[in-house]
């Protein structure tokens, strides 16, 4: 066998020896949510925050129905649609711009008003 062939085999049987080390991590699922579809508790408001508060529980389900729930409150319902991570709450057209972040190992939503709405909310995921 000549030398060249051998560098071939040899370079060969190394790459595919290590492709199950370097392959990609498509298939690992994420631990940081993707879909505001889930309960989540407001912990944090910026801005012109009038119909929310801290404590708040927001219960987005697959079917578009919102609830919402401040301590010791009636439940609101909403509909809402969720779009290139654009929430907007139908009835209203009031919108927001979502955000996913991991802090401390604690899953947030954070919602950054639109159109004019100056207020920045900070959700902590209670369950998906």
């Amino acid at each position: 066998m000549s030398l060249k062939y051998k560098v071939f085999k040899f370079i060969l049987l190394s790459t595919l020896l290590w492709f199950p080390f370097i392959g990609s991590d498509c298939n690992k699922s994420s631990s940081t949510p993707s879909s505001v579809i889930g309960s989540w508790e407001l912990v944090k408001m910026l801005g012109n925050a009038q119909d929310v508060c801290l404590g708040e529980t927001a219960d987005f389900q697959t079917s578009g129905n919102a609830t919402l729930t401040c301590p010791n409150s009636t439940p609101v319902q909403k509909t809402y649609t969720y779009s290139a991570d654009i929430l907007t709450y139908t009835q209203t057209g009031l919108s927001y711009s979502v955000a996913f972040k991991t802090e401390n190992g604690i899953q947030k939503m954070v919602l950054t008003g639109r159109n004019g709405v100056d207020r920045e909310l900070t959700y902590d995921q209670l369950s998906k």
